[in-house]
């Protein structure tokens, strides 16, 4: 499935999907947990999520300049090693002031618009699934790439079969026998993006876009990582409008 240029245009930015309200009450706890692998089975996801940062750590070359959207709790810093600077992009403060890595941090932001230094490689780990307002946040990144410079995105392959089998039996399963709460209520509002919908708008934007599967294809795999370059400036202005 490829979604048009005019899809974005009139799609974006999303409505996320309300949380049920008992669901409201524990999110921000039930996320940092999922976030820091405190539970069995968030800790196993996040044994599986090495793959997607070490897919983007053997991609970046040393002493390059770094800008992570989504940063967390600065667990991909981990995988980095001989940078020559790293700067994070990431709202959720808390998530940040739980961290020992800050002081490896060169510069903090909440939002890339406050951005204007240039980069050799800007990335995400599991971010861009999230993103209400994906065209303008990921447009906005390859602008403010150098001329050289690479964009790098791992994502799970949301909308696809195994990934929905995979969080149903796992995930979906353990929050259900500790809450008695449906967990598809919160894929739903934090996952807006699918696999279909990134890989197309990075292909709008991108000459040249290579992935990578843990698994077989799109439908039958647990997460993908893209390697892009030669962004089309003029689209991405344009989008980064929007």
């Amino acid at each position: 499935m490829k979604y048009p240029s005019e899809y974005f245009k009139a799609n974006f930015p999303k409505e996320r999907p309300a949380l049920d309200k008992k669901i409201k009450k524990i999110y921000e706890a039930q996320y940092i947990d999922n976030r820091q692998g405190k539970s069995p089975m968030s800790n196993i996801s996040q044994k599986l999520e090495s793959w997607m940062h070490k897919q983007v750590a053997n991609t970046i070359k040393p002493n390059s300049r770094l800008l992570e959207i989504g940063a967390g709790t600065l667990n991909h810093l981990n995988y980095e090693k001989g940078y020559k600077t790293y700067d994070v992009v990431e709202p959720f403060q808390e998530l940040v002031d739980q961290s020992h890595q800050k002081k490896f941090i060169n510069n903090f932001y909440k939002d890339i618009f406050e951005i204007n230094e240039k980069y050799d490689f800007i990335f995400s780990v599991a971010t861009l699934e999230h993103l209400t307002n994906l065209p303008k946040i990921v447009s906005k990144a390859a602008i403010q790439l150098d001329e050289n410079g690479k964009f790098l995105a791992a994502i799970p392959s949301e909308g696809g079969f195994l990934w929905g089998t995979s969080w149903r039996i796992s995930t979906g399963l353990e929050f259900f026998i500790r809450h008695r709460l449906n967990y598809g209520n919160l894929m739903r509002h934090e996952h807006v993006n699918n696999f279909y919908e990134i890989e197309s708008f990075l292909r709008i934007i991108f000459k040249k876009v290579n992935i990578r599967h843990l698994g077989i294809s799109g439908h039958l795999s647990l997460y993908q990582f893209f390697e892009c370059s030669e962004p089309i400036l003029e689209v991405c202005q344009k989008f980064s409008r929007v």
